[in-house]
């Protein structure tokens, strides 16, 4: 019988790819003058990695649920935090480190309490520095068409219906969330996706489009699949 952490693994292959990519659009919101940078829920370390490719001289430290992740990422970044954030002590964990860039990519649905971690983060980011938060979009398309069509609420193994997702979030929330914590937000990355899977023509012209369309309302509110924002620590 397999364990917990090799079910994860190894039954979900599309669980495992959504969650082990370097994620351009994470990497690109990072500043060029972030140098510590903490990844929370860093998974094997591909974003980490990335970061630290194109600036050797950086630090970056992780923390991820998963001990087979935590393991992996451990090879690639300067530290990593093998815990649950649902009980983790940030204060122990991180002792007096801080960061100029803390990120959570994917990482925010699947808390309890998404604020009180946000509020634990804030208190290792230095004044000025930035913290990264990618959501998916449940307006989107496709769950307008699951729930309000299809009458059904479903629950997969990768994207907005992710069966481990324990809130959801609009994108007025997803800026809401950043804004409420005394955040400025400066800047902001959409996936747009026409249905529930990457991929395809219509996918690649829609990411192609200039970015007033990508901004106008109806393919920002409905069409964005995902969202990333940067939101800068003022004080």
């Amino acid at each position: 019988m397999l364990s917990n952490e090799q079910s994860f693994l190894t039954s979900f292959p599309e669980r495992h790819a959504a969650y082990t990519t370097p994620r351009m659009d994470i990497v690109e919101l990072a500043p060029k003058t972030a140098m510590q940078i903490l990844d929370v829920g860093c998974s094997n370390g591909a974003i980490g990695r990335t970061l630290k490719n194109i600036k050797p001289e950086r630090s970056v430290c992780g923390i991820e649920l998963d001990p087979i992740f935590a393991a992996e990422a451990s090879k690639y970044l300067d530290y990593v935090i093998n815990a649950d954030l649902s009980s983790l002590d940030w204060n122990i964990a991180l002792n007096d480190r801080n960061f100029d860039c803390i990120i959570f990519a994917d990482v925010l649905e699947h808390l309890i309490d998404p604020s009180h971690c946000l509020d634990q983060a804030l208190k290792h980011l230095r004044p000025g520095g930035s913290i990264i938060v990618s959501l998916p979009n449940i307006r989107h398309i496709s769950a307008i068409w699951a729930i309000f069509f299809r009458g059904s609420f479903p629950r997969r193994n990768r994207g907005i219906f992710d069966s481990t997702h324990l809130r959801w979030f609009t994108l007025n929330d997803a800026q809401n969330l950043l804004t409420e914590h005394g955040l400025n937000i400066s800047d902001v990355s959409v996936a747009l996706r026409w249905g529930d899977t990457g991929g395809g023509y219509i996918n690649k012209i829609l990411n192609r489009l200039p970015k007033s369309l990508q901004t106008w309302w109806p393919i920002r509110e409905f069409l964005t699949y995902q969202v990333s924002m940067r939101g800068e620590k003022t004080g």
